[in-house]
């Protein structure tokens, strides 16, 4: 568990760093692009002239933001302090009661992981 909980912490700092290194959010819908706080452009749509949109639908743009740097950085939080909890109290209960390869902390840890699972690094022996 301990690769596991490691690899998820980095992780966790890249979809950080994504986050911060985006236009700050919150983010909304104008007709045919997405906005910013601050009013910024950050994805640009265009019907007029035949141009078409950058998104394929409202439900597109919706989703993207709803997928913001402001989302993006609470689930990192919340994603960390479970981190925190299981190594509180997870690696505890494992030492004191159940086997160091069975237990709801450690179900729990690996479907924290399971979103990641497309990426580098990620093992198959990780799967809940």
């Amino acid at each position: 568990m301990d690769d596991l909980i490691q690899w998820l912490r980095v992780q966790l700092d890249e979809d950080a760093r994504i986050a911060h290194a985006a236009t700050d959010g919150p983010w909304s819908v104008n007709d045919e692009s997405i906005i910013a706080a601050d009013g910024t452009e950050v994805v640009a749509g265009d019907r007029s002239g035949g141009k078409a949109s950058v998104f394929e639908s409202t439900a597109d743009a919706l989703h993207i933001v709803e997928h913001d740097p402001v989302r993006g950085l609470r689930e990192v939080d919340a994603k960390q302090r479970l981190l925190y909890e299981f190594e509180l109290r997870g690696n505890h209960v494992r030492r004191t009661e159940l086997p160091p390869t069975g237990g709801v902390w450690d179900d729990l840890l690996r479907m924290l992981a399971l979103p990641y699972a497309g990426r580098p690094g990620y093992r198959d022996e990780w799967r809940p």
